[in-house]
C-alpha cells in the first residue's frame, strides 16, 4: 500500500478534497516511522473551503491571515488546513523547520514529495534543519529540535546544533506559553538525562535556566515538576516569567523543600500531598540519593474536631486551639496517636503545657 493509500485509509475525508491539496509534515513522518498518526495537516490554496469539504463547521485557528488555519474534527481524527506558503508546495516545504517534517503527498495524484531528503534523515535517525534562517522566522524551532530528538530518540545533526547555539538567546523573545508547552513535553518523557544533555549542547539551558546545567544526574524517570525542581533555582521568579500554572509552581516548590528536608519527612510529605510524594523518588534517584520514603497515610484527618478539642480543654476558638489541632494531626501522622482516647489525652496534655 502506498503512503497516499495509507493516509486515505486512516483519514478517509481526504478523498473529498479538491486538486491542489497536499498532506504535509507529521502524518507522513509518523507513517514512515510506523507510528499511527493522530491528526493530519493539509496545505492548500483555500484552507477554509477545503476544511468545509471535510466538515460543515470548521474552527478558525489564529487571528492573522498569514498564520490562520482551519480545524475540523471528523471520524475521530483532526484535520488541520493551512494556506500554502508563497502559494506553492516547493516554497512551503522549504520554509518548514526540519527535513523530517518537510515531506508532502499530493492528494490529486499521490505523488510523494521529499525535496529535502527527509525520508533519508528518518532512516539516519537525525533531526536536520532545512535552512538556518527558518530558526529566525520562529526561534521556538530551536526548542522543538530538542523535543523531536527526545520523542523519536534521534540525534540533532551537528550543523543544526551549531545554528541553534547561535540563536539560543532568541528563545527569550518567544511567547511564554509556547515555550512552557514545549518544555512540558520534553520533560514529561521520562528521558530526563537526555533532555538535560540536549538543552546543554544547544545552549538553550543558558537562556531558559539562567545557567549551564552541567550536573551529572543519575536517573531518567523524573516528572515535569521534578525536572523543574532540579533545574530551576528560583521557581517563583521562573513561574512568573514563563507563566506556570499555580499547581506546577506548588509541586516544584514542594519537591525542592522535600529534597532539602532532613530527618523524618512524614509531616512534610503529608503536607505536600500524595501526588507530589509519588514524584519525589525519581528526583532523589536523579541526585543519587536513597529514594526510599516513609509510609504516610494521606487519608488521615484530625481525630478531633475544633469543637471537641474546645470541650476537652476549655479553650475558645483561636490560634492556640488551631495549634493544638495541628499538633494532634502531626502526632497521628507519626503514629503516636491511634485512638480517640489517645487523642483526648494528647490535647489535654498539650493544653496543660501552654
Amino acid at each position: 500500500m502506498s503512503s497516499s493509500d495509507e493516509l486515505l485509509s486512516r483519514f478517509p475525508r481526504l478523498a473529498d478534497l479538491p486538486a491542489g491539496c497536499y498532506v504535509v509534515g507529521g502524518a507522513i513522518r509518523d507513517l514512515l516511522l510506523g507510528i499511527e498518526p493522530a491528526d493530519v495537516d493539509v496545505a492548500c490554496d483555500d484552507p477554509e473551503s477545503a476544511a468545509r469539504k471535510v466538515g460543515p463547521r470548521p474552527i478558525r485557528l489564529g487571528t492573522e491571515d498569514h498564520l490562520s488555519a482551519w480545524r475540523v474534527a471528523a471520524g475521530g481524527h483532526i484535520y488541520d488546513f493551512a494556506a500554502l506558503l508563497d502559494g506553492a508546495i516547493g516554497p512551503d516545504l522549504a520554509r518548514r523547520d526540519f527535513t523530517i517534517n518537510a515531506m508532502a503527498i499530493a492528494l490529486d495524484d499521490g505523488r510523494f514529495l521529499d525535496p529535502h531528503r527527509g525520508e533519508a534523515d528518518l532512516r539516519r535517525r537525525v533531526v536536520r534543519m532545512i535552512d538556518p534562517a527558518n530558526f529566525d522566522d520562529d526561534p521556538l524551532r530551536c526548542l522543538k529540535a530538542v523535543r523531536m530528538a527526545i520523542r523519536f530518540d534521534f540525534e540533532i545533526e551537528e550543523e543544526t546544533l551549531q545554528a541553534i547555539r547561535k540563536r539560543a538567546g532568541k528563545i527569550a523573545g518567544v511567547a511564554a506559553e509556547r515555550v512552557t508547552y514545549e518544555l512540558a513535553i520534553i520533560f514529561s518523557a521520562d528521558r530526563f538525562r537526555r533532555a538535560v544533555d540536549l538543552m546543554h549542547r544547544t545552549h538553550l539551558d543558558l537562556t531558559l535556566f539562567g545557567r549551564a546545567v552541567e550536573e551529572r544526574f543519575l536517573a531518567d524517570d523524573v516528572s515535569l515538576a521534578g525536572s523543574m525542581a532540579l533545574l530551576v533555582p528560583d521557581p517563583r521568579l521562573y513561574a512568573k516569567r514563563w507563566r506556570w500554572s499555580v499547581e506546577l509552581l506548588r509541586e516544584v516548590t514542594a519537591l525542592q523543600n522535600l529534597v532539602a528536608a532532613g530527618g523524618d519527612r512524614r509531616i512534610a510529605l503529608y503536607d505536600a500531598g500524595e501526588r507530589v510524594a509519588r514524584q519525589l523518588p525519581g528526583v532523589l534517584r536523579a541526585l543519587g540519593r536513597d529514594d526510599r520514603l516513609p509510609v504516610v497515610d494521606f487519608s488521615i484527618r484530625s481525630a478531633l474536631s475544633g469543637e471537641e478539642i474546645a470541650a476537652a480543654t476549655g479553650l475558645t476558638a483561636g490560634p492556640e486551639l488551631g495549634r493544638i489541632k495541628r499538633a494532634l494531626l502531626e502526632a497521628q501522622i507519626r503514629g503516636e496517636v491511634e485512638t480517640r482516647d489517645d487523642a483526648l489525652a494528647f490535647v489535654s496534655i498539650s493544653s496543660a503545657r501552654r
